[in-house]
């Protein structure tokens, strides 16, 4: 089972992540070189630290950081501190040396790798700049040896590339496996730099790149370097403080072909990529940034697809628009979503796929059309043609002493309001007395059965379909224009949107993170919180919320087509903006 699979992985390679926080490599008396000119092609999933120390640096000056901080939060801090002071010195015992070595001991850029080199099996690999803490690494590696050992690890060493390997042949009750399957994990240490893995073939094709100019790498890898270069967050040559790559279709191909048992589907699998079109799913990666330029946070993403796009793909094409909110869009909203969907093409596109699938062509349209008799209506002529394709959610939260209620509208433009009306009303009489119908200052809502949880409510006005989660919440959309309140696209703290977003996207999200939060930080303080650390900490010491709302800003993001695919950003904003 893939899963097995992983757990010999997390006990090769990915058990030395665990321990040394898997970081980077800078050669001494080099230039750094990043991981990614390291590794070999083939990488599955790429997740590195730029610098682990300037992370630590950049953390406090995060509101985060700052709220923590903070005099307000002075009792609540003592006690973390303790506890984390009684772990470290119980750890410590355990260790034989002081926890806080260890926590210390990455130093510079930090990566984590599973790859599949061809013809080879998956494999992971984890590098860690440890500078001059060699005395520290030596320790924990006994103790590691110490484990191994004791479940009946076999060590070895190997000469690779004139440096020495050690390596430990692992049985199945090391590894975790519950298969029989056996495993390997082996490292070295070179120029300050520490590399572990699961595969001894793999740290050999790192150390023959140790000079960091071979061109056969990650980062020289077509969708790689596309995607690395679109996600910096930075104009310099500095390196986010994060940044992570997958291949999705690779992961999935891995996963089913780590077990015997599932490498027919994964043969399958592979067979149907073209037809579903998700073979020019190539790739997607995410870079984050701290404390900088201004933000707290600062992320850049993109999901890299061969053009033009085919099967299930098709399905999900949001052409860039303008996405404004609506006027009956209110200043007080907690979180606003808006996107532009191209439901028409979807439909085409999924019909098609399944003529395909069925080799049967019109084959889906004949079987809309039956359906069309049993529902009294058809999906595309009734439905999908009378969308006009951009969709609004509204989210709002308020708290009670006990709970948090979620609440949430959707709101889907329509081009044809009377007609869709009538689709509606055909569903509707189709349930029954499943509904109740009232008149709300002239517009028709529907209530759907209510719960102590919810009181869904639907209607058709303002030329949209709205579905709410709670009645309240489609009372005020429908209230009229006109009325005084202050609209969210007029709002101050909306236009940071305008600013940051184009004036034409595929998706554009906004939210206050202080409303967002209010509830649960009151339940927090009240003990009323599910799962707080079970009693260990004493949360009624908090101080009032009004007191850190402060440090906590809004967030913004959006999303754009590209001749490659789809770039996103977003952002949170510092606690002084």
């Amino acid at each position: 089972m893939f899963l097995s699979k992983v757990r010999q992985l997390v006990l090769g390679g990915l058990t030395l992540c665990a321990m040394f926080s898997a970081t980077a490599l800078f050669a001494e008396d080099k230039e750094p070189v990043s991981s990614d000119r390291l590794l070999p092609p083939g990488v599955l999933l790429h997740v590195r630290i730029s610098d682990v120390t300037d992370l630590k640096e950049r953390l406090p000056k995060t509101g985060f950081g700052k709220m923590y901080n903070d005099d307000s939060m002075a009792k609540i801090r003592t006690q973390f501190d303790k506890k984390f002071q009684e772990a470290s010195e119980a750890a410590g015992k355990d260790l034989g040396f002081p926890l806080s070595d260890l926590l210390n001991l990455p130093t510079g850029e930090a990566s984590f790798a599973l790859l599949q080199p061809a013809g080879r099996p998956l494999a992971a690999v984890a590098l860690m700049e440890i500078g001059e803490q060699q005395e520290t690494l030596d320790k924990a590696l006994a103790k590691l040896d110490e484990a191994l050992t004791a479940k009946g690890s076999k060590k070895k060493t190997e000469t690779v590339d004139g440096e020495e390997v050690t390596v430990y042949d692992m049985p199945h009750d090391a590894t975790g496996s519950s298969a029989g399957e056996k495993g390997t994990l082996c490292y070295f240490t070179k120029d300050g730099i520490f590399v572990g893995g699961s595969d001894l073939a793999v740290l050999q094709d790192v150390l023959t790149r140790w000079d960091g100019e071979s061109d056969d790498v990650l980062a020289e890898q077509e969708v790689y370097s596309y995607i690395h270069k679109k996600c910096a967050t930075r104009s310099d040559d500095e390196d986010s403080v994060m940044e992570m790559y997958f291949d999705p279709m690779g992961l999935v191909t891995a996963a089913l072909n780590a077990s015997e048992s599932t490498s027919t589907q994964a043969m399958m699998f592979s067979a149907y990529l073209p037809t579903l079109g998700l073979d020019k799913f190539k790739g997607v990666g995410v870079s984050i940034d701290l404390a900088e330029g201004g933000y707290d946070f600062h992320s850049k993403g993109f999901m890299y697809v061969d053009q033009p796009t085919t099967g299930v793909l098709r399905a999900f094409e949001f052409p860039a628009t303008d996405l404004s909110p609506p006027a009956w869009v209110g200043a007080a909203t907690t979180q606003y979503t808006s996107m532009n969907w191209d439901a028409a093409g979807a439909y085409t596109a999924l019909t098609e796929m399944a003529d395909t699938l069925m080799n049967q062509p019109g084959a889906a349209a004949q079987q809309v059309n039956q359906m069309a008799k049993q529902l009294g209506f058809h999906v595309k002529d009734d439905l999908i043609d009378h969308l006009d394709g951009q969709i609004v959610m509204l989210g709002d939260i308020s708290g009670e002493s006990d709970k948090v209620n979620q609440k949430m509208l959707v709101g889907v433009k329509l081009k044809d309001s009377a007609k869709f009306q009538e689709t509606l009303s055909t569903i509707l009489q189709k349930n029954g007395s499943h509904f109740t119908e009232r008149d709300f200052e002239g517009t028709k809502v529907y209530d759907l059965p209510a719960n102590a949880e919810m009181t869904p409510a639907l209607a058709v006005a303002k030329d949209h379909f709205f579905f709410a989660t709670h009645a309240d919440l489609l009372e005020s959309a429908l209230r009229p224009d006109s009325r005084s309140d202050e609209t969210l696209a007029e709002s101050k703290k909306y236009l940071v949107v305008k600013k940051l977003a184009p004036s034409k996207a595929s998706m554009v999200s906004y939210s206050d993170q202080a409303k967002q939060m209010k509830p649960y930080y009151e339940m927090l303080k009240n003990g009323k919180l599910d799962g707080a650390t079970e009693g260990k900490f004493d949360f009624s010491v908090l101080p009032d919320f009004e007191k850190v709302a402060k440090f906590f800003s809004i967030n913004v993001g959006y999303y754009v087509p590209d001749e490659k695919g789809v770039y996103s950003e977003g952002f949170m904003f510092g606690s002084d903006k």
